[in-house]
């Protein structure tokens, strides 16, 4: 008698799918689909983002963000280093076309390095690309001392 079995879980790191995998070494067994997995949490230096929760902490500390905030934050944190415009994290945080003029995604940028950066003024993770826009840096360990 053939037996099928269905697994359905959360496994963000796969650790799971290969417990199974390994657990079935030997046996005949097909998978028939792996469902694309997405990291559930983002980690950039002390920086970690709950995708799932829609959480954030800054050093173990939880940092309260509106939605506009965690928007803009998971965008970036989602590719570190690229270089995303203001229409772009304006897309990102309200679903809308940018309107020329808005001061919106600045004062947003302001408000997260305030809530996530040691000196707002000097940041070590998001990053003002002149003339282009802002992007997430994993910082290194000399600009993490500075905390």
């Amino acid at each position: 008698m053939e037996e099928i079995i269905v697994i359905r879980a959360t496994d963000p790191d796969g650790s799971v799918f290969k417990a199974v995998m390994d657990a079935l070494s030997g046996k005949r067994a097909e998978v028939v689909d792996v469902a694309e997995q997405s990291a559930s949490v983002l980690r950039i230096g002390d920086l970690e983002i709950y995708c799932n929760q829609h959480r954030a902490f800054m050093a173990g500390r939880e940092v309260v963000l509106n939605h506009g905030e965690y928007a803009m934050l998971y965008c970036m944190a989602s590719s570190p280093g690229r270089v995303f415009s203001k229409a772009q994290l304006y897309e990102a945080a309200w679903g809308e076309e940018y309107l020329s003029g808005t001061n919106s995604v600045e004062n947003t940028i302001w408000r997260l390095r305030r809530k996530l950066e040691p000196d707002p003024r000097n940041p070590i993770y998001i990053k003002t690309v002149i003339g282009a826009g802002y992007k997430i840096e994993i910082p290194n360990n000399s600009d993490r001392q500075r905390r």
